[in-house]
């Protein structure tokens, strides 16, 4: 098996029991047994636990980065925002990105992980909430550059937008967060004609 496939191998079963059965309750032989290869392989590959946690959260930063860079080609390459991609986006974003078989297990574990490891709430926030709305602020500055809405205050734009999602994700309702999405794009998005310049 290539180097790069095992390192994967390892964290994909390292996310699964860790989200199954939380951080402290899984070994590194459980993990060793459980991938079918020796502790000292692990070991090779990851020095300790924790090492073995920054490298599913760098996992994830990358796979984050590549989501952000191809929706800023996206909008990029888009003369307006339409409403019903607005909305699709919101919602893929809770369905395809946080559910990701590879975000989802990272973002349970370290949930259930965080109210006794610094570093574990720490990543979190930043998955959750700082990271997101950063990204969600720049997207609202430059949609606000580009006139197409009419409020200009792109942070709490961006609060405001990632608490739709968030109510979205943490709930479920999907139909719930898609019609907040709507409301929210009917409210601060120009019209197609009068506004525009």
């Amino acid at each position: 098996m290539p180097k790069e496939n095992k390192k994967e191998l390892i964290i994909r079963e390292a996310l699964k029991l860790f989200s199954e059965k939380g951080f402290a309750a899984v070994s590194m032989r459980d993990l060793a047994e459980s991938v079918g290869i020796s502790v000292s392989t692990i070991y090779h590959y990851y020095e300790s636990k924790q090492a073995l946690v920054q490298g599913m959260i760098e996992l994830a930063n990358e796979l984050t980065a590549k989501a952000r860079d191809s929706f800023f080609q996206i909008l990029s390459g888009t003369e307006k925002v339409e409403c019903e991609p607005f909305v699709r986006a919101g919602v893929m974003y809770v369905t395809a990105y946080l559910r990701h078989e590879q975000i989802d297990p990272l973002l349970r574990m370290l949930e259930s992980e965080r109210f006794h490891e610094p570093a574990a709430e720490e990543a979190w926030q930043r998955m959750m909430f700082t990271d997101p709305i950063l990204h969600e602020a720049r997207v609202f500055e430059l949609l606000a550059a580009r006139g197409e809405i009419r409020e200009t205050d792109a942070d709490r734009l961006a609060g405001e937008y990632h608490g739709i999602v968030m109510l979205g994700y943490f709930t479920g309702d999907t139909d719930r967060m898609a019609r907040d999405l709507t409301a929210f794009y009917n409210r601060v998005f120009k019209d197609k004609g009068a506004d525009r310049q």
